[in-house]
């Protein structure tokens, strides 16, 4: 099977925004005080590479044209993550903690309609953008500092904030936990997935975590299972709606310059139940399906076959771990049930693949460095069967959704 490179610094924004992708409604007598507009509206953003660094611009359309040409769409500036809720765009600054509520009119014209700054609520480090549950009631997860900041997406106006127990080994150097996206279930619950980042090769977690914030309690606990070693901070979401904890380079890394023994493996997929524990009767041990030497991704679960990037048994590590990432991996499609694995060459053309985000329960995807240097926006309509419906001109798609 051909080599390939999927890097997930990119998947992991993608990823992010797709999670964030939901549907909601709205009256008729709230979308005209908003400004919003009732036509059928999709977006679109880029990302566009300057001389002075990347700029984000977003586009709004009644349905994805032949080509998104980010010139006739609307700058949003640096540093931004986008992604929707319900009948608007929302953008997040991590560097200014402000996130900004767009509108989307008829004519699909973009204007800014609100903002909120966490700058005043005393959290610090990274954490991700927040967890809409309605048009009145969202979150930011700011673990490290053991807080959770609740606010009102109608007013953008900070509610409350939580005090939580702090996400353990985030504060620790050595291990560095951490947490990004979040994942509103249908049982009252959200959930994180927990990842880490070790500059102790030694000191890697050996099991899987998720946080599980209880809305009712308003607490926050920590949910190990021991089955695998840490994995990464976005789930692998299957197109039925499941979520699964799923590995994580970091660690799979870390056992290659590691004196570790006997750990659990770093290759294993779990299945997350909507009330936050880990499904007892679902384990999958990726690396010995594929024979591998690890397996540092699992990118989607679509019917019962995931997408898997591993390294195969023939890899030796590098003698810098700095050079671990640069070495082509494979990807091939396991089947959860009879763990047969099929060579899967589906991203071949399309060079780096990525999630931009889901609509109406249908994933989208990106891409760089294809080898006829085109940006696509991908639509899926199987577990090896992606369509190629718009060309992004200037720059490559970071997020799609669905506003009404």
């Amino acid at each position: 099977m051909k080599t390939n490179r999927f890097f997930m610094k990119y998947a992991a924004l993608a990823i992010l925004c797709s999670a964030f992708a939901f549907t909601s409604c709205s009256s008729d007598d709230s979308k005209k005080d908003s400004g919003q507009g009732d036509n059928p509206a999709v977006i679109a953003a880029v990302r566009v590479n300057t001389p002075a660094g990347r700029v984000f611009y977003l586009g709004a359309y009644d349905k994805f044209p032949e080509t998104l040409d980010y010139t006739t769409m609307t700058e949003i500036g640096p540093g931004a993550t986008i992604y929707s809720y319900g009948e608007h765009p929302y953008v997040w600054n991590g560097t200014a903690s402000t996130l900004t509520k767009y509108n989307v009119s008829n004519d699909m014209t973009i204007s800014s309609a609100d903002a909120l700054s966490l700058a005043g609520t005393g959290v610090s480090g990274t954490f991700g953008p927040p967890a809409f549950v309605s048009e009145t009631e969202a979150y930011f997860f700011a673990l490290n500092d053991g807080k959770v900041i609740k606010f009102n997406p109608t007013t953008m106006s900070i509610t409350e904030t939580i005090a939580v127990t702090p996400l353990p080994f985030s504060n620790d150097a050595a291990i560095k936990t951490a947490t990004y996206s979040s994942y509103v279930t249908s049982a009252g619950k959200i959930i994180l997935p927990v990842a880490a980042t070790p500059t102790d090769y030694n000191k890697f977690l050996q099991y899987a975590q998720i946080a599980v914030f209880d809305r009712a309690s308003k607490a926050v606990s920590y949910v190990n299972d021991s089955r695998m070693s840490m994995g990464y901070y976005t789930f692998a979401k299957g197109n039925d709606g499941s979520l699964y904890y799923r590995p994580s380079r970091e660690t799979a890394l870390s056992l290659d310059y590691s004196t570790v023994t006997g750990n659990p493996t770093t290759s294993g997929l779990l299945k997350v139940n909507p009330n936050g524990t880990f499904d007892p009767n679902f384990f999958v041990d990726l690396k010995t399906a594929l024979n591998a030497h690890s397996v540092n991704v699992v990118a989607y679960v679509h019917g019962d076959k995931a997408l898997a990037q591993y390294h195969d048994n023939t890899f030796t590590a590098p003698a810098k771990p700095a050079d671990w990432l640069n070495v082509p991996t494979k990807f091939a499609l396991v089947d959860l049930k009879t763990l047969k694995v099929e060579p899967f060459t589906s991203f071949e053309q399309y060079g780096t693949v990525y999630s931009v985000g889901t609509i109406d329960g249908v994933e989208y995807y990106g891409n760089i460095s294809a080898p006829n240097g085109k940006f696509s926006l991908l639509k899926q309509n199987g577990a090896a069967d992606f369509e190629a419906i718009s060309e992004a001109v200037g720059g490559s798609l970071i997020f799609v959704g669905k506003l009404r």
